[in-house]
């Protein structure tokens, strides 16, 4: 029983030591910080002359919203009219009767020219070689490429059909409404 009250007496005095210390801690820091706090200047004068300065400036004046003129009504009465958003021809239908005219080739790979325009081509020069004639014709980008009689160039499925010294005819495929029809166009040398 000795023993257990000597262990306890030196618990008591460890845990007394520790709560001093923690004390003992705190105390000093608040005296730090006060001070710390008691050296800053208490002089905050420029401060305030900005603050007087910034609220001196005259502010300037918003003009007051424009008076807006009210809207009239408009009612449509497109009853006897053709609806803007139903296709004119039936794709479907002009198909299944069977249209005879002429047509793209659905199952033809694109060629690389037939991602510009026609007007955004320029024909540079004739080749000529063995039997064959090329035309060499730039793109925007400012490559080169040689093409000849049947190749594809345009965005309407044009094709080369015949090859002149200073001209390329060709003929297009575009959408009439009911099918489509061939005209004819063309890219001529370019001028330097």
């Amino acid at each position: 029983m000795r023993n257990f009250r000597k262990e306890m007496e030196k618990h008591d005095e460890r845990g007394r030591d520790k709560m001093l210390g923690k004390a003992y801690k705190l105390i000093s820091i608040c005296i730090a910080s006060l001070a710390v706090m008691s050296c800053a200047e208490n002089n905050i004068s420029d401060l305030q002359a900005f603050v007087q300065q910034e609220k001196s400036i005259k502010s300037g004046k918003i003009p007051p919203l424009p008076d807006f003129i009210q809207y009239k009504m408009f009612t449509y009465h497109g009853d006897e009219v053709r609806d803007p958003f139903v296709p004119v021809v039936d794709i479907e239908v002009v198909t299944k009767r069977g249209y005879s005219g002429p047509r793209p080739n659905e199952s033809r790979i694109k060629e690389p020219l037939e991602s510009f325009s026609l007007d955004a081509l320029r024909m540079m020069g004739v080749l000529t070689q063995q039997d064959t004639t090329w035309i060499l014709v730039k793109d925007p980008e400012g490559l080169l490429h040689r093409v000849t009689i049947g190749n594809y160039l345009g965005l309407n499925n044009g094709k080369i059909t015949k090859l002149y010294e200073d001209s390329v005819k060709i003929v297009e495929l575009v959408p009439d409404g009911k099918g489509w029809q061939q005209r004819d166009a063309g890219i001529a040398m370019a001028e330097e």
